[in-house]
């Protein structure tokens, strides 16, 4: 079965979405300098919202680092395998420098993923990635190619 057989509103896709977004960890796609890094990271959603994630990153990585030298990112959050639910995305991010504001981030991604307290006590930075659109995809459920869905425009 391919998307073209399966109707899906766009709610319905965005509920799949916010399925996949249970997950605790996200895959992160950078590039600086024309060298490109994956990595993996804890995120939350900011107040819920698909679109603006909220990551905790190791200070001195080469994550941070790309980001800081070019905040294009390409993310993607696979809960259970290819043949099951998951999401790819493209969007900005963002380093939070502000006190509360990293604070705020540091306790949403914690409050959804307790194992990151301890990583706190390193020297790390707090990041928001405001997603443009996500592209839902499930294999196995006839999902496939995926269906987009952009980020709504500000109101």
């Amino acid at each position: 079965m391919t998307s073209n057989e399966l109707q899906l509103t766009d709610g319905e896709v965005a509920e799949r979405l916010s399925a996949i977004l249970t997950s605790t960890s996200i895959d992160l796609a950078t590039s600086r300098a024309g060298a490109n890094w994956c990595s993996t990271a804890f995120f939350a959603e900011r107040s819920g919202d698909p679109f603006r994630l909220l990551i905790v990153l190791e200070a001195g990585g080469r994550t941070l680092d790309a980001l800081r030298a070019n905040p294009s990112v390409g993310v993607k959050v696979v809960p259970t395998g290819f043949l099951g639910p998951f999401a790819q995305g493209v969007g900005t991010a963002a380093v939070r420098t502000e006190p509360e504001t990293r604070d705020e981030i540091f306790r949403t991604v914690v409050a959804k993923e307790p194992a990151l307290r301890p990583f706190l006590a390193a020297p790390v930075e707090a990041v928001e990635i405001t997603v443009d659109w996500w592209r839902v995809t499930h294999v196995g459920g006839g999902l496939l190619p995926g269906r987009v869905l952009e980020r709504p425009a500000p109101h």
